[in-house]
């Protein structure tokens, strides 16, 4: 994870590894066409500079309903990932 010389303008995301065992394929599908916008979300509703201290994160595991929909498990790995830079452990 890179940040460009004005911090808090941009966030560069290199790899984003996702364990996804036991959700169907054409959900996960879905959900990675869902993730731009669903991270989007997350970062507008935490308005907060974020500071990156670190250049890889783990983010920790999330803790999904037994059969996710597409968008609920897009919307829940961005606010994970971004509740996660912000300092925030669920």
């Amino acid at each position: 994870m890179t940040t460009p010389s004005s911090p808090g303008s941009r966030l560069h995301i290199d790899t984003l590894e996702l364990d996804l065992r036991g959700i169907p394929p054409t959900t996960v599908e879905a959900a990675a066409r869902l993730l731009g916008p669903a991270f989007a979300q997350a970062f507008a509703q935490h308005r907060a500079r974020l500071t990156v201290a670190e250049p890889r994160l783990d983010a920790g595991r999330l803790v999904l309903p037994a059969s996710p929909g597409a968008n609920e498990l897009a919307v829940g790995i961005a606010r994970h990932v971004v509740g996660s830079l912000r300092g925030e452990r669920t």
